[in-house]
């Protein structure tokens, strides 16, 4: 059986990515409330591709895949396959398995693959270092996707790191607006989810 390829797995979510980013020009010639609905739509989706492809990397790499450059990680054991780099991922070195694995902060990343995966990893090395992206990401997708106080409240810290101020606006005109930058906060996630996963898949 061949070996999990990571350039596999970029190659899918840059395609996907891609695809997200057409949405985004094809929607510039609605009216803006038009706009602001499919950035958010863009948005979710653009955040499950990111989750479920940082997911993806750490199986593949359990379970024979080299990065990208060519080097094989360093791993406390390793699995026959992406289903049982999970039920590593879950049970193995742990005293209690985990319920669930997270992929949506960077701290939850190096908490999954612990006891797989060492921490001195550029997997896990450079999540860590796009650490606050992810998370700022994550806060405006919980914004979109659940809307408690906890999320407005997270979503309202996002806001202020960005603009510097506590501004009154919308997810939708926040993901869309190039009205006080070049570039929109939408394109600016957009480009830095394929940053993020590439460097996690790259290695050294």
């Amino acid at each position: 059986m061949a070996a999990p390829k990571l350039i596999i797995t970029i190659r899918n979510s840059n395609t996907a990515i891609d695809k997200l980013k057409n949405f985004k020009l094809e929607s510039e010639s609605l009216e803006a409330k038009y706009q602001y609905f499919i950035s958010e739509m863009i948005m979710l989706r653009l955040f499950s591709i990111l989750e479920d492809t940082i997911a993806e990397i750490a199986y593949k790499l359990a379970s024979g895949a080299s990065y990208i450059n060519g080097t094989f990680p360093l791993l406390m054991c390793q699995a026959c396959s992406m289903a049982g780099a999970r039920n590593l991922f879950l049970n193995h070195g742990r005293q209690k398995p985990k319920q669930n694995l997270q992929w949506t902060k960077a701290q939850y990343i190096k908490e999954s693959v612990q006891h797989v995966i060492s921490n001195t990893e550029p997997y896990i090395v450079n999540a860590q270092t796009h650490g606050y992206i992810i998370n700022e990401m994550r806060k405006v997708r919980n914004m979109l996707a659940h809307n408690t106080s906890s999320a407005k409240s997270d979503y309202k810290t996002v806001v202020r790191a960005v603009y510097g101020a506590n501004i009154n606006i919308a997810p939708g005109a926040f993901l869309s607006t190039t009205r006080r930058s070049p570039t929109s906060n939408l394109e600016r996630y957009l480009v830095s989810t394929k940053i993020v996963l590439e460097d996690l898949a790259r290695g050294t």
